[in-house]
């Protein structure tokens, strides 16, 4: 060990089992996504079959399947079987999801077994021998890979831009990288062809979660370099499987990647195939599901169909329900008046019913009064959390001192999925009741995304953030952060603050798990004094899955683990 003193690494090492049993607590109380008396566990059905096709639903295609760039749900669950990290989580429902695993490398690193010195600033990786791109890259995997696929995701140069560079920062000569001053990561280090080093410049409590994200899954580079701006939608890794064809608006098609082997906990994938459908509303989804025309419903039960399927003797049992470690809430955008007044922002958030958007959604979610959903580190329990509720005539009297006496007009943007469509209608009921007139805007999913990305387009709108792993920096850092404050970023009110700022960096740095907490609830706080967004709600995940699916279940992280899930009588 190089380590000058073991006291830091044992804090550091401390730090992060807090974490995990935060995570536990949580999973106990009922709050992990994965979790559920309808389904949350994975299904019966006795041994797996190899085999069939998996036909899957959403209502639009992801963005894009570049893993440096995208941040969309069920992409990552796409990319989840088409490419490989150093870590990944476990295949299991509830906590045991959320346990970290080994994925390319041999083993994930500890204080124990050598894997982490230097103070905890020091990650050392071995890679497994004999994993292989997919054709027609037909090659093994090397460090070298490891460290261009990290590189790629955290230059200036790489387009679309990444949108989660942040997360990596601790990472030793990473800023000046991503800031195009040097040629190349100072703190990737690659010794011999199976050995990764990771340097950081400080201790860092989240950097082995930041690790398993798909922003760092492994890519050949010459592949990369063929497809060029094409590689978004010709996507190639180590996964199970490999793209067959992606058909614009209509759907995709997965199928074996023959160079695949598992070096991890489950033999294979088990079906030949996946088939993604786009375009269908949920509705004719779970029409199909039932009709056995559909196996997977990917954007959830619809809100007019909640009650009656979670009452129903036959699909409640193929059904899966449980809060997600999520948040949905209305951003303003602090740059495009008349929402650069902070009193206009606060008048917008008392003005919101939020309860009545519960009983919207059909109880697939709860009330949420702060920035950190249930079962997140952080998170503070109690009937308004960190701050009040509905107050009309509150919101009339702010309006009014921010010089808008007789309110404004403006225009509200959300994607046309449900429940959206119709919590933006509340949305848009309840602001007129205070004068403020607001267009309702819709669009499909993906344009959507990019939309409120990019600066100026969008004065308010529904976002949602969803855990990408079990720290409150996860959701401060891509919501309301100066790094995402950016076009193609993830803060699309386009605010933070300098303070906020400084104590994020300081977080990531501390070692007394406690004191780090207070901090954060500190900067939300902070933030929410300032009101760049009113939380609306925690939204459960669902799904429904045919008869002949076996094996599923939701998983804490992917949501959806298909390489899990088998079809029975092929």
């Amino acid at each position: 060990m190089r380590a000058r003193s073991r006291l830091p690494v044992v804090l550091f090492t401390l730090v992060v089992a807090l974490l995990a049993l935060a995570l536990l607590l949580s999973a106990c109380g009922g709050t992990s996504p994965a979790t559920s008396s309808t389904g949350g566990a994975a299904s019966g059905g006795g041994s797996p079959q190899k085999g069939g096709q998996l036909l899957v639903s959403y209502m639009s295609e992801p963005q894009n399947l570049d893993p440096a760039a995208d941040w969309e749900g069920n992409g990552w669950s796409i990319e989840h079987c088409l490419y490989n990290t150093l870590l990944t989580y476990a295949s299991a429902p509830g906590n045991a999801g959320t346990k970290l695993v080994p994925d390319m490398a041999t083993e994930v690193p500890t204080v124990d077994n050598g894997g982490i010195t230097n103070d905890g600033k020091t990650y050392t990786f071995h890679l497994h021998k004999g994993i292989k791109f997919a054709p027609p890259v037909d090659r093994e995997v090397t460090s070298a890979d490891v460290k261009y696929s990290i590189e790629r995701m955290l230059s200036p140069d790489t387009r679309p831009v990444p949108p989660a560079t942040s997360f990596y920062m601790s990472i030793e000569g990473a800023p000046a990288f991503n800031a195009g001053k040097a040629k190349s990561v100072t703190g990737i280090k690659t010794p011999d062809a199976y050995t990764v080093e990771i340097d950081l410049s400080k201790p860092d409590a989240t950097i082995l979660y930041a690790l398993t994200m798909s922003f760092c899954d492994v890519v050949p580079k010459e592949w990369v370099e063929k497809q060029g701006k094409d590689f978004v939608r010709n996507p190639l890794g180590t996964g199970p499987y490999v793209l067959d064809h992606w058909t614009a608006g209509a759907e995709m098609v997965l199928r074996r990647n023959p160079n695949y082997w598992d070096w991890r906990d489950h033999p294979d994938a088990w079906v030949d195939g996946i088939k993604f459908t786009f375009a269908l509303s949920p509705q004719t989804a779970l029409l199909k599901v039932k009709a056995g025309e559909n196996d997977v419903l990917g954007d959830y039960i619809p809100p007019s169909d909640y009650v009656s399927v979670m009452k129903d003797p036959v699909w409640s049992k193929q059904a899966a329900d449980a809060p997600a470690i999520a948040i949905d809430y209305l951003f303003m955008n602090v740059t495009m008046k008349p929402f650069d007044n902070p009193k206009v922002r606060e008048a917008v958030a008392y003005a919101i019913d939020r309860d009545k958007i519960i009983k919207l959604i059909s109880g697939a979610g709860s009330r949420l009064d702060q920035l950190y959903p249930a079962g997140l580190p952080g998170h503070v329990d109690g009937p308004n959390g960190v701050f009040g509720g509905y107050d009309v005539a509150k919101a009339k009297q702010l309006l009014s001192e921010a010089g808008y006496p007789n309110g404004f007009s403006t225009t509200l943007y959300s994607h046309n999925v449900d429940p959206w469509p119709k919590v933006i209608q509340s949305v848009q009921y309840d602001l007129a009741q205070i004068g403020i007139k607001a267009q309702v805007k819709l669009m499909n999913r993906s344009t959507y995304w990019t939309l409120i990305s990019l600066p100026n387009k969008t004065p308010m709108g529904l976002q949602d953030l969803w855990q990408d792993f079990p720290d409150p920096s996860d959701f401060l850092v891509a919501g309301f952060s100066k790094s995402n404050a950016v076009p193609n970023g993830l803060n699309p009110s386009y605010w933070w603050d300098p303070t906020v700022e400084k104590q994020l960096t300081q977080s990531f740095a501390m070692t007394d798990a406690k004191a780090r907490l207070d901090l954060f609830d500190k900067m939300q706080q902070e933030t929410m004094a300032q009101w760049p967004a009113v939380p609306l709600y925690q939204p459960n995940v669902n799904s429904v899955f045919s008869k002949r699916t076996e094996g599923w279940y939701l998983h804490p992280v992917w949501i959806f683990d298909f390489l899990d899930y088998w079809l029975t009588g092929n």
